[in-house]
């Protein structure tokens, strides 16, 4: 978050409250807003004679203050209970003073809104305060039908018509306070939740000793190849030479040693050139893209001489191995299966003739 001005000042404790599953910003937004609406009101009050209605809204005005210094003090949840008890008691209060037309009642209704979005709430705590509201909005509905009151402000008055502005305002910046911020966690909730599927995706498609992606990452490669059908593709299949004596000279991990040096080699060499996976075992499978087949020769056996003169320290002992390769234009008139398997044909030929060559 950027620490500077008073979006920074607004953000200190963000990340540490967000890991709590508290909004603080929106919790201070609010207080600055119904800190104004709650001064505004009782200078208004003062200003015509209203009785010691401002007491209460006074009130409430310093309990917004307490709540937005107590929001960088105290790591709890009684900030945001303390600051929806507020809003609903004041509106009930209001409401049951001056009466419905004036509109005091909808903070009612913004408190319990506040409270649903609460994910520390019970689902049954939820329905009382639910049940509790609209039982509280019937009577005073009800006490309002049934029985005549003057109340200290008319409607229609000059007084009642500010208060109807500042009212509306009031709660349409708490709607907005409020959308923005879910909005926003919606937005973070839905990266983070790609950001997961993303790793989960890179995990099942990675080989966990080399690194490299493995044959169920490169078959999506292959069948989006076998969709397009344009383009120049050229695939090579290779295996270490003599692997098994590797494994049985200095154990299997020296084994693994070596894997990972020839894959990150790979890796290396294959870099803008293509694609190459861990095929199984010490296989590796390469897919060179809009790169024909005399010009991927000529780059893998250029990377075949290079692995040759590559040391693999293990344990005090170097270790250098080979590679053979078996390489096959693609047509696009068969499946890269079938490239595959011609490649792999070459391959085992390349075997069968003396081993550390490309066959093409």
């Amino acid at each position: 978050m950027d620490n500077k001005g008073i979006w920074g000042l607004l953000n200190i404790g963000y990340d540490e409250a967000a890991q709590r599953g508290e909004d603080v910003v929106r919790l201070r937004l609010e207080c600055i807003v119904q800190f104004v609406y709650y001064l505004m009101l009782s200078v208004m009050f003062i200003a015509n004679g209203i009785g010691n209605h401002y007491i209460p809204t006074l009130v409430g005005a310093v309990i917004q203050c307490w709540i937005m210094y107590a929001s960088y003090k105290v790591k709890k949840d009684y900030n945001r209970i303390l600051f929806v008890g507020c809003m609903a008691a004041l509106s009930v209060y209001l409401t049951v003073v001056f009466g419905l037309d004036l509109g005091f009642q909808y903070f009612l209704y913004m408190a319990l809104v506040l409270i649903l979005l609460e994910s520390r709430i019970s689902y049954a705590n939820k329905i009382l305060c639910c049940f509790v509201s609209i039982l509280a909005t019937v009577v005073m509905y009800a006490v309002n039908l049934l029985h005549e009151f003057t109340y200290p402000i008319q409607n229609g008055t000059e007084v009642a018509a500010r208060i109807n502005v500042f009212n509306e305002v009031a709660f349409a910046l708490n709607i907005i306070i409020i959308g923005l911020s879910f909005a926003k966690h919606q937005v973070e909730a839905e990266r983070q939740l790609y950001l997961a599927n993303q790793k989960l995706k890179l995990a099942a498609d990675t080989d966990q000793l080399t690194h490299l992606p493995n044959r169920r990452a490169i078959m999506e490669i292959l069948s989006d190849i076998d969709e397009s059908k344009t383009g120049t593709v050229t695939i090579a299949m290779g295996d270490i030479d003599h692997f098994k004596i590797v494994n049985d000279t200095y154990g299997h991990d020296a084994g693994d040693a070596v894997l990972k040096t020839v894959s990150s080699n790979m890796m290396e060499f294959m870099d803008n050139k293509g694609y190459c996976a861990r095929w199984g075992g010490e296989e590796f499978l390469l897919v060179f893209d809009d790169i024909n087949g005399d010009d991927a020769y000529m780059l893998l056996d250029s990377f075949r001489r290079k692995l040759a003169g590559i040391v693999t320290e293990y344990d005090g002992n170097p270790i250098k191995v080979t590679m053979t390769f078996g390489l096959e234009e693609h047509g696009f008139y068969q499946t890269t299966d079938k490239t595959i398997k011609d490649a792999d044909d070459k391959l085992y030929t390349g075997k069968e003739t003396g081993r550390n060559k490309v066959v093409y």
